[in-house]
This record gives structure tokens, sequence and C-alpha cells, in this order.
């Protein structure tokens, strides 16, 4: 975060980023300035009908519904894009079927003869619409209206150069909160470390097991926090599987950490994780089933886990993992990773389509 310009709360452009999305998080309208361009703009996925008829009626009703490329294409309303996708719509089409149209709700009919698809124009701005929406973890889906800078009670007004200076590294600002010992099922001699990340909201848990020497190449397991497979047992994934077997593994090498990272669904968040699920029972891969909803096929980032190794004291390590993204996100960071250490668990009916999809379209390792 730039330095300049401090208040009392620090840096206005973090402060107007946090406040924006908790405006989108909360069903409000916010203005986004890019120059001398003005646009309101609201989340599709807790947008409201009073709400959206009264940005219908700015600018002569001028509004876009905007997405992204991986939204776009997974409805087909646009070949394979990189930038995001402006639809203009009929002045009388309902809430729910733009919601249907963003990917929130259940599908519904829509004469596509009645949309106007094209790639926006404005790609800066509409990009930084999607950055607010995915760090409130909402769906990446916005309605949008051309307007004129105006000063309205209750209406947050943040510009484009606010939110690119709000940090994109999740480990800026990381700090080592509390800590105890927690003895575990399958380890008693046990500590575990709270980190919480000072930009967004994120707490994420560092499972120190044993005494690990910080000098010595350490054994490090990267989890991503799962919920459902975590603490509900869900025999969807191989989550839960993974992390007893990696507590275990970790202190039969005699000691290590154990990264438990605040990155549901990888990245997306449980609502979207769950919305997901659904789609796999309808036929989707878990990947298809993230780019139906307008995502990226990993939007995950490494720079926390690397931030909380650094300040363990642990440079050198060998990564439990069967996925080489990690190994170089980390090496990226600066933590030298020196070996790999396959993590294999049990595959049942449920999760088959779901680690064959990592291991043919994600690039995972079988062992």
């Amino acid at each position: 975060m730039a330095s300049e310009e401090k208040g009392i709360n620090g840096h206005p452009s973090g402060l107007m980023t946090e406040r924006s999305v908790e405006e989108m998080r909360r069903g409000r309208a916010i203005q986004l300035l890019d120059g001398k361009r003005c646009w309101l703009m609201a989340a599709m996925e807790t947008m409201e009908s009073p709400l959206l008829d009264r940005l219908k009626k700015v600018n002569g009703g001028d509004i876009r519904l905007l997405i992204t490329p991986q939204r776009a294409t997974a409805a087909a309303l646009m070949e394979e894009s990189t930038d995001p996708v402006s639809i203009s719509f009929p002045k009388g089409i309902g809430l729910e079927a733009l919601r249907s149209l963003a990917g929130v709700g259940p599908q519904m009919p829509i004469k596509k003869t009645t949309l106007a698809v094209e790639v926006s124009t404005n790609a800066a701005s509409v990009g930084a619409g999607f950055r607010l929406a995915k760090l409130g973890r909402l769906l990446p889906a916005l309605i949008s209206v051309r307007s004129t800078e105006v000063s309205s009670p209750g209406l947050v007004s943040i510009s484009v150069e606010d939110i690119d200076r709000y940090p994109r590294s999740q480990g800026d600002g990381l700090s080592l909160t509390s800590r105890a010992r927690v003895p575990l099922v399958d380890t008693a001699d046990c500590e575990v470390v709270l980190f919480r990340q000072k930009y967004e909201f994120g707490e994420h848990l560092a499972i120190v097991i044993g005494e690990p020497n910080p000098g010595a190449v350490v054994p490090v397991r990267l989890h991503s926090a799962c919920l459902t497979g975590d603490l509900l047992g869900s025999l969807r994934c191989d989550c839960g599987d993974q992390l007893r077997r990696a507590v275990s593994r970790i202190a039969s090498l005699g000691g290590g950490v154990l990264l438990y990272l605040d990155q549901e669904g990888r990245g997306i968040g449980l609502a979207n994780k769950l919305r997901a699920y659904a789609l796999q029972d309808a036929g989707l891969d878990t990947l298809d089933a993230d780019q139906h909803l307008g995502f990226l096929p990993d939007e995950r980032s490494y720079d926390v886990a690397a931030a909380m190794l650094r300040e363990l004291g642990i440079k050198r390590i060998r990564l439990l993992t069967n996925n080489p993204s990690k190994i170089d996100a980390l090496m990226e960071h600066g933590i030298k990773v020196i070996g790999r250490l396959p993590l294999v668990v049990p595959v049942n009916s449920h999760n088959q389509r779901y680690l064959k999809a990592k291991l043919d379209r994600a690039g995972h390792l079988a062992e």
C-alpha cells in the first residue's frame, strides 16, 4: 500500500476498497470512477429487485450485465475470449432471469436474440469491479450502468486507481496473532499457530508437528480449507483423507509443518463451492463447474503460505503434494523446495470423477 496521504485509519484507497466490498456483499450499489468516466455497479449475487428497478432508470436505462470470459464461454454466449463480456438486455427482463444469465440461479429459458453480447470496451473498470466481488467471495457478475458522478447519501464512491493500490499479495501485512499447544488424534506433540491477514479477512493456521529444525529441510504440507471434507467427512473429495494422512506422515518423518490455508473451494469460497457441487451433480466436472460460475480453474494464491513459512524461519522444505503448481508458486516466492513427497489417498465411487479431473486437466500427479 502506498504510504502517502495516510489518515488516522490508514491510506484512503484501502479503506474505500474494503467498504466497497462490504457494500456489494450487502446488496448495495457503489460508484466506480475511471478518470472522467463513472459507473454505478452492484453484485448480481446479492442484487434485489428494488435496486435493479432503480438502476434501470439511470441514464435512460442503458444498463449492462458484466460477466467474465469464463462465464461467457461456459454459457455459450461468446466464443473463447480473454476479456470481460458486456450484455445489454431488454428493460422488462426480471431479476431471476438475470441471475440465471449470470450463473447465480437455476437455468431459465432466455431468448439469446434479445441480448446484445459484446466484449467490454472498459476492461480496466470491469476488472476492478470483478476484483471487488471476488474479495467479497461473491460471483464475478455485475450489474452496471454508465452515469455522471453524483454525490448521494450512502453511496460509496471509489476509483479504479484505489482498487489497483489495494495489495494483491495475501502475504502483505500478515501477522502471527496467537499460538497454543493442541494435541491431535494423530500426534500429541503439536502446536497451532494462527496468522491473520491485514488486508482482506483471511485467517490461516500453521500446524507445527514435533520440533522441526528451521535450519534443516522441513517436511511441509499446504492444505486449503475444506469444511465439507475436513470437518464433515465428505466423500466427494479427497481433502479430509489428505489432511489426516499428511499429519500422520509429517509426524512419522520426525516433525514438520502443515499450513491450513483459508482458501475454501480452490479460492472461490464455501457458497460458490456448494454451487459448483450442484453443477457437478448435473454432469460438469470440477473445473467446468467453476468456469460455469465465472471463475478461473484455480483462484488460489500461495504467497501467504510463503510468508507464513518465512515467519516460522523455514526456508527449505520437502513438500507433501501431488500438485506441481504448488512447488512452482513457493519457489517463485523464495521458498526452496528440495523435494516432493506424494500424498496418495483411497478412491471411492463419489470422488472418482473429481480425482480424474485433477489428474487429466489440472496437471496433478498420481504418485
